[in-house]
């Protein structure tokens, strides 16, 4: 389980009945959210523990309190500190120390002391918490913070971190991104559904019933873009793959993407979380699944039952789900799956199948071109290398099909596994280059002596790889030797044990040589 880090995040607000909201986009090369609208904040330092905070007539130490009113000082340049007489600072900008603190040249509680400020709780209404679920490989247990523009001060967005920011209300902002105009986190997009008409003062009654809910283990409501719910659910998977992704996409028509989990305790969370859009009127197309693999299709069976929807999927995972699930139609390259009317009212939208072999004989994936949303399954993982495992997986065909990717224009890959990314055709090629330098490896070994068992080429190839791991490299190397195999550059020329997967034995071929 990921560690989780405290943080802090400051709804802060300017005019009178529904007042306006600061939001910044944070810098694209930010590891988290990079390139989405937020809300001002960061996570909590050491130094955040001493900062006095005050409460009444001796202060306190509040680390989170702190750490918001820090983060919003460096960000935005707005200071919620009182002089001693309680008055807010009119004007930071002539204050030099903004860049110190910036470089972690000058500690926060030193600048208070110097201007003679305070932090003062009432100023820092606290909404609630809500921490990062489980499935991610970076957690966040943020605090959210409602607070006002001080008298006299103006928010000064600095290039770093973030690279811009402006006041806006939540309905602006919302309707800005369901136009596909930008980018908001998913906690954002659900903290601006909660304020749309009311006044940011109410969010800690409104937020309320969304932290019980998840106390009680309910799914998050994961929003990368409109009408496409991330719902990440338990399921029998590869080492650093305990979960996985499945999607419910659509606004009057819904289709449910790779539904995973196989445990009847995970299976209720995913029929609550259905049954609660269900009441909601839209009609439940079916299930599409991407591909045969246990992870994605653990709760297919269950959900097509209990709701009386089809299964979807492509011919060839027909055949391998034989007894096990139930098919009702077939997908293909170029199929259309109609999604309704655009949730910006632009008109018809819809998911367009491609066919991907290569990770498995009949994987799909789903292109939607309004937002330019592509569901890639396990094309793409955001944890790890993807397992190619033959016969049915086949290197040479994952490459070609992974090569095809690039082609879609494509703002936002959906993983299976891992969080969505902005940077498609980077991880694409990232992904790409990484089985270059693999084959690169595989090759060099066997040119070393041999001829080689696959045991013994993993056992040199992923020398760091702890002991567990060792069978999913030893995969990985025979799909990589059956790759160059195909293509002359690698042959079997020995039976070492008929009865299993490692039985042959496999050497390198020159160029314009036969192996003996």
């Amino acid at each position: 389980m990921s560690a989780i880090t405290q943080a802090a995040s400051v709804l802060l607000t300017r005019g009178s009945n529904l007042p306006e909201l600061l939001v910044v986009r944070r810098a694209e090369s930010l590891r988290f959210f990079g390139g989405y609208h937020a809300f001002p904040g960061g996570k909590v330092v050491a130094e955040d523990e001493d900062v006095p905070v005050w409460s009444g007539p001796t202060p306190g130490r509040d680390a989170r309190i702190a750490c918001a009113a820090r983060e919003l000082f460096e960000e935005t340049g707005v200071l919620l500190a009182r002089r001693l007489d309680g008055s807010f600072p009119l004007d930071t900008n002539p204050w030099k120390e903004r860049p110190r603190l910036l470089d972690d040249t000058l500690r926060f509680d030193d600048f208070l002391s110097t201007h003679r400020l305070r932090l003062h709780a009432a100023d820092f209404l606290l909404a609630g918490s809500l921490i990062t679920p489980e499935f991610s490989a970076v957690r966040f247990d943020t605090a959210f913070y409602v607070a006002t523009l001080p008298p006299g001060q103006q928010a000064d967005i600095w290039p770093g971190e973030l690279d811009a920011g402006f006041w806006t209300t939540p309905d602006a902002l919302l309707a800005r991104w369901t136009r596909g105009e930008c980018l908001v986190s998913p906690p954002t997009v659900s903290l601006l559904e909660l304020l749309r008409g009311r006044p940011a003062t109410d969010l800690p009654s409104l937020l309320a019933p969304v932290i019980r809910a998840l106390a009680a283990d309910a799914i998050p409501p994961i929003y990368f873009a409109p009408a496409v719910q991330m719902i990440p659910l338990k399921t029998i998977g590869l080492p650093q793959s305990t979960y996985t992704n499945a999607y419910l996409v659509g606004s009057e028509k819904l289709y449910l993407l790779d539904p995973g989990a196989h445990e009847e305790r995970e299976q209720g969370r995913l029929f609550d979380l259905l049954d609660a859009r269900l009441r909601e009127a839209p009609a439940f197309e079916a299930v599409v699944l991407t591909h045969h693999h246990p992870d994605h299709i653990g709760a297919a069976a269950a959900v097509a039952s209990r709701y009386r929807v089809p299964v979807f999927a492509h011919r060839r995972t027909v055949e391998l789900l034989k007894g096990r699930v139930q098919v009702d139609r077939t997908l293909d390259a170029g199929d259309r799956l109609e999604l309704g009317t655009a949730p910006d009212g632009s008109g018809p939208w819809h998911l367009e199948a491609a066919w991907t072999p290569g990770h498995a004989g009949g994987h799909l994936v789903f292109y939607e071109a309004h937002y330019r949303l592509l569901f890639a399954g396990d094309m793409v993982s955001m944890l790890s290398s993807v397992v190619i495992v033959p016969p049915d997986g086949d290197l040479t065909l994952y490459l070609e099909s992974l090569r095809r990717l690039r082609g879609f224009d494509c703002r936002m890959l959906l993983p299976g596994h891992g969080a969505p990314t902005v940077r498609p055709k980077q991880v694409i090629d990232d992904a790409l280059a990484h089985r270059a330098k693999r084959e690169e490896q595989l090759l060099a070994a066997l040119r070393e002596g041999g001829p080689h068992t696959i045991a013994d080429l993993a056992s040199r190839l992923y020398r760091d790889l702890p002991a567990g791991l060792m069978p999913l490299a030893a995969l990985q190397v025979w799909a990589g030797l059956e790759k160059l195999l195909r293509e002359g550059k690698a042959a079997r020329v020995g039976t070492v044990d008929p009865d299993t997967t490692d039985r042959h034995l496999w050497v390198a071929v020159a160029c314009g040589e036969r192996p003996a």
